[in-house]
C-alpha cells in the first residue's frame, strides 16, 4: 500500500526526507495555494520520481483543493449526485482533499460530475476506504455503468456493479454485496443480465485480489453463516446449490427471488442449513387479477415444498409476503391436518 502525505508533513534532512524520524517511503503531495504542484515519489528517504498528477493520471486538467469547490444546492436524481461547481462554473478538473497531513481523497470531475473518486484512511497505512467509478452516457445511446466498493476495519463492507441499458439489449443489471467482518458475503442483490454487472473491480492498482463475481466465488467459504440473498434468478441459484457454494451456511434467506418451488428440494443437500425463510412480494386487492392468481399459486407451491423440506431434513422454515407469515395460510389442507396443533 502507498503512503500519500503532505509534503510538508515532511523534514528535509540534507535531501533525505523524514516522518516522525524515520525515512519516509511513499508519495508527497506538495500543494500550495489551494493547488497541487507536484507529487514526489519516495523511497527510503529519497525522491526517485515525480509527477503533476496524484492517484488519477489527468495531465491537462485543472488540480485544486476541495475547499475551493461549491456543491449544487438541488440533488439531480438522474445522476444520482449533486453537481459541484468552481468560481461559478460547472468544475471540470481533479479535486484533491487532505486530513491529518494525510491524502484524504481525489476525485475527478466532468462538467460539475463526479467521474471518478478514491478515499483512503488518513492514518498514514495508505489503505483504500472507498473507490467509485460513473461511466456515464450523456447521450442516452448505449449505457451508464458504475461501480463502487467500500471497506471497514480492512475488510470488504460492500460492493457495487451496476448497468442501465439504452439499446433495449435486456443488458440492465445489478450486483450488490454486502460482508461481514470476516470478508465474507452476507448479503447478495443480483437483478437483471448478471453476465454484465460480474465485473466488480474496474482498475488494477486497487490492491484487490479479485477483479470478478466468480473470482470471489472461487474463494473457500465465501458466504456467510447467515445469508440473505435477494432477486436471484432460479437457474444462477441452482448452479450455486450445484457448485456447492452455500454448503456451510446455517440461516438463508431468499427474498422476493425467481427460486421455483421445485428448486427448494435440492436445498436438502445444505447439511449445515439450519432454518430457510423465503420472502415474497405482498398480495394488494388492486393488483391484476392474473397477477394474484399466479401469485397465489406460488404461494401454495412454495409452502407445500417448504413443508416437504422441514420433514425430510428438520430444517426450520419461513414463508412471509413481507410482513406476515403465510406457511399455513397457504398449505394444501392434508397438510394443514399434520401441523402440531398450537396450544
Amino acid at each position: 500500500m502507498i503512503v500519500r502525505i503532505e509534503l510538508n508533513q515532511l523534514e528535509n534532512r540534507s535531501n533525505y526526507y523524514f516522518y516522525n524520524d524515520i525515512l519516509f517511503t511513499g508519495e508527497a503531495y506538495d500543494h500550495r495555494d489551494n493547488q497541487l504542484y507536484q507529487v514526489y515519489e519516495i523511497t527510503d528517504g529519497e525522491i526517485t520520481g515525480s509527477r503533476d498528477y496524484g492517484f488519477f493520471e489527468t495531465n491537462g486538467m485543472i488540480k485544486v483543493d476541495y475547499d475551493l469547490l461549491q456543491s449544487g444546492e438541488n440533488f439531480d436524481y438522474e445522476m444520482n449526485q449533486l453537481p459541484y461547481y468552481f468560481q461559478g462554473q460547472p468544475f471540470t478538473g481533479v479535486m484533491y482533499e487532505y486530513r491529518f497531513g494525510f491524502v484524504l481523497s481525489e476525485a475527478i470531475f466532468i462538467n460539475s460530475w463526479l467521474i471518478e473518486h478514491i478515499s483512503f484512511y488518513p492514518d498514514g497505512t495508505g489503505r483504500i476506504r472507498l473507490y467509485e467509478k460513473n461511466d456515464i452516457d450523456p447521450t442516452e445511446t448505449t449505457g451508464d455503468r458504475t461501480w463502487y466498493l467500500e471497506s471497514e476495519n480492512n475488510s470488504f463492507k460492500r460492493i457495487e456493479s451496476r448497468y442501465l441499458d439504452y439499446q433495449d439489449t435486456h443488458h440492465t443489471g445489478e450486483l450488490v454485496l454486502f460482508f461481514n467482518d470476516q470478508n465474507q458475503i452476507q448479503h447478495v442483490n443480483i437483478k437483471g443480465d448478471y453476465a454484465y454487472v460480474s465485473y466488480l473491480v474496474p482498475r488494477d492498482d486497487l490492491e484487490i485480489d479479485f477483479k470478478t463475481f466468480n473470482d470471489l466465488l472461487a474463494k473457500q467459504n465465501i458466504f456467510a453463516d447467515n445469508l440473505s440473498i435477494w432477486s436471484i434468478e432460479d437457474a444462477l441459484f441452482n448452479q450455486w446449490l450445484d457448485q456447492g457454494l452455500l454448503n456451510q451456511v446455517k440461516q438463508l434467506e431468499l427474498y422476493h427471488t425467481q427460486v421455483k418451488p421445485l428448486t427448494l428440494t435440492k436445498i436438502q443437500k445444505l447439511q449445515s442449513l439450519q432454518e430457510l425463510k423465503i420472502s415474497e412480494s405482498k398480495i394488494y386487492e388492486d393488483d391484476d387479477p392474473l397477477s394474484i392468481k399466479l401469485q397465489k399459486q406460488r404461494f401454495t407451491e412454495l409452502a407445500s415444498a417448504l413443508y416437504s423440506l422441514k420433514e425430510s431434513c428438520s430444517i426450520h422454515v419461513i414463508l412471509v409476503d413481507d410482513d406476515e407469515n403465510i406457511l399455513e395460510k397457504y398449505l394444501p389442507n392434508d397438510l394443514k391436518h399434520r401441523l402440531p396443533k398450537q396450544e
